[in-house]
């Protein structure tokens, strides 16, 4: 067991080969000794292989240990060999480092089953895939929305779902798109959004596809009763006065009949003027009924945006021109700010000024009982390179609940006025593919943001 020791056996091979290499050198080099120099002269190149064998035994077991790492071959043990404590203690750190590499690699297996088993129970389709289209996950909801078993590549899907392709490939990472997908004879509307990521210094992309019929059908729905409640609140209001109004002048009429069944009909002065002044108003509230309707017809018939690119700044200066002489006589200070003073953006600049008068002169009501009164109308771009406007008083403020149906068709909460002005600027920026949104506080102001 004593010679097992490694640094014995080193200290015993080094004395043996200094000791062979001393006799070499003290027969001195005669003839009658040669045979005796060739002999230790193997034995010396014998010892030093065997010398240098020995100690590259070590550096074969720490280059089987790193391969062990490399390889994620964990299951290797090294077991003392009696070599010494210093060997001993080196091999049982071996093992350690491997056992700590074993628990690593089962706590990664672990959690990761985890997490595909999580994504796979989630109702939303995940997908991620390499730039390119490889496909690298797809969850349960993605294959039943996709109506597939499996999917290799994200162009195996041309032939079902062309656009779905096309987005998944092509749609700017943080934005979605909506479209629809074939179920059978159905046509299935979902909503896609899509991210980049970089994983190990590759590229991937992750999109989340998901149902969205029931969200429209609710929406839709939500739409048509506040639609059918205002139609019908504006339809009575004209209706009733004058169902009652004919009602009264046919019952007058009657009455006259009545009391002068002879061919001739005498009516005095006073009842002439009241009947005609039942049917002007009879007039007058059809006339209001007949504009309600056009009105209606008009947020139906909102062009389609001719986009081109323009200057804002320019059309800040025509708007200032525009409005230079109702403010002055208001007494508005009126700001138009545009940063960059180059900033352009690809719009209908006709639609879009439509949008900002409509705001404009809103702000202009609003502010005519402030005794400080400031417009202001800014253009910037914003974190996410998008053009936005916003159109800003320090007016009375609108309340949250005025707020929430501020944009519904003929809702107003100014006295005069037919209400559809910010239903058809709310039209006008979805068809240019962006918002309209307002915040407000009352007794501090109001912002209403245009986003590109």
């Amino acid at each position: 067991m004593v010679f097992k020791n490694f640094r014995l056996q080193v200290v015993l091979r080094v004395v043996l080969l200094v000791a062979s290499i001393f006799l070499f050198f003290s027969i001195g080099f005669k003839a009658t000794y040669v045979g005796t120099q060739v002999a230790l002269g193997l034995l010396i190149a014998a010892q030093t292989i065997w010398l240098i064998f020995f100690v590259e035994r070590t550096t074969q077991r720490l280059i089987k240990f790193l391969n062990t790492i490399k390889y994620d071959d964990f299951s290797e043990s090294f077991s003392p060999r009696g070599e010494g404590q210093l060997f001993d203690e080196l091999y049982e750190r071996y093992n350690e480092v491997m056992r700590k590499f074993r628990d690593i690699r089962s706590e990664k297996e672990a959690t990761t089953q985890y997490f595909q088993t999580v994504v796979q129970h989630i109702g939303i389709g995940i997908l991620t895939y390499r730039k390119n289209g490889e496909v690298q996950l797809i969850n349960n909801a993605a294959k039943r929305l996709m109506q597939i078993p499996q999917l290799l590549h994200v162009e195996h899907l041309l032939p079902q779902a062309p656009q779905l392709v096309e987005q998944l490939l092509h749609l700017p990472a943080g934005q979605s798109a909506v479209l629809k997908l074939k179920h059978a004879r159905e046509q299935v509307p979902v909503s896609v959004f899509v991210v980049d990521l970089k994983l190990r210094g590759e590229d991937f992309r992750l999109a989340s596809i998901q149902n969205i019929q029931r969200e429209l059908e609710e929406k839709e729905m939500e739409a048509w009763q506040n639609l059918i409640r205002v139609l019908t609140h504006e339809i009575m209001n004209s209706v009733t006065p004058i169902s009652s109004l004919a009602g009264s002048v046919a019952l007058d009429i009657q009455d006259v009949l009545e009391a002068q069944p002879s061919q001739t009909i005498v009516l005095q002065r006073e009842e002439t003027e009241d009947m005609g002044l039942a049917l002007q108003t009879i007039e007058k509230r059809s006339q209001g009924l007949v504009r309600f309707v056009n009105d209606f017809r008009s947020l139906a018939r909102v062009p389609t945006p001719k986009k081109q690119l323009f200057s804002l700044q320019e059309m800040f200066r025509q708007l200032q021109l525009l409005f230079q002489e109702e403010m002055a006589h208001e007494q508005i200070t009126y700001v138009l700010v545009c940063t960059p003073a180059s900033l352009q953006v690809a719009a209908d600049r006709e639609l879009v000024e439509q949008v900002l008068i409509n705001l404009i002169r809103n702000a202009i009501h609003a502010l005519a009982d402030q005794p400080q009164k400031k417009l202001e109308v800014e253009a910037f771009m914003d974190s996410d390179s998008r053009v936005v406007i916003q159109v800003t008083d320090n007016g009375s403020g609108i309340s949250e609940e005025a707020q929430e149906q501020i944009f519904l068709p003929f809702y107003t909460t100014k006295r005069t006025g037919s209400g559809i002005g910010l239903s058809l600027s709310k039209q006008i920026m979805r068809l240019h593919k962006g918002s309209l949104t307002v915040s407000s506080e009352l007794g501090t102001g109001t912002t209403f943001t245009l986003r590109f």
